[in-house]
């Protein structure tokens, strides 16, 4: 019975050092910068609500149509205050362009920019050398500019308001210090994001 037991504290000793050792690999990653690309960020929906207002008070003379829509150019640092939690920063970009048309005739354009800055939590709930999966949340202000060119006549005008991204799924993959990873969630990241992340 001693023997069994030897074994057995044996066993979970090695266990336990093996688990330590894959994470010293993961964890001596303490730093990590990504870039990426998202669809249909909230500045979008924004924009789409907006339009849908103008074209209900418009009076049916003047609309914005042929909409282009950018999606969200993202950039994010985060760093590990625990093996499983990092704080940072995200920053992004979107734009959207339109045709100015009275009685269906083109007139001018509009262009309308958004620039966002969150900070950001991470919490990775598997961690692996080559492999994980995560969740993010992050809060922030969006600065939105539209320049307006129509009758020859310039106007700007700024819309401004609060943003959040919530990425209920992150997966990640790679070696140690390069990983591709894509997320689904929602927030000015875009619903369906991908990137590149480097650690160090």
């Amino acid at each position: 019975m001693k023997n069994i037991q030897a074994w057995m504290i044996a066993a979970i000793l090695f266990c336990g050092t093996g688990s330590v050792q894959a994470q010293n690999i993961e964890y001596e990653t303490k730093h990590a910068v990504a870039i990426s690309y998202g669809g249909a960020p909230l500045s979008t929906w924004a924009r789409i609500g907006q339009a849908f207002v103008e074209a209900i008070f418009s009076g049916g003379s003047q609309k914005y149509e042929n909409t282009s829509w950018f999606g969200s150019l993202s950039a994010e640092y985060f760093c590990h205050v625990d093996p499983s939690v990092s704080i940072g920063a995200i920053a992004c970009f979107s734009q959207d362009n339109d045709d100015c048309l009275r009685n269906d005739v083109k007139i001018g354009d509009r262009t309308t920019r958004f620039i966002t800055v969150m900070p950001a939590m991470k919490w990775d709930y598997l961690r692996r050398e080559n492999f994980g999966m995560y969740m993010k949340f992050a809060a922030g202000y969006t600065l939105g500019h539209t320049n307006e060119e129509f009758d020859g006549n310039k106007h700007t005008s700024n819309n401004n308001f609060f943003n959040v991204q919530f990425s209920l799924l992150g997966v990640e993959g790679g070696v140690k210090n390069v990983r591709g990873f894509v997320e689904l969630g929602f927030g000015e990241q875009g619903i369906a994001l991908a990137g590149l992340r480097c650690k160090f």
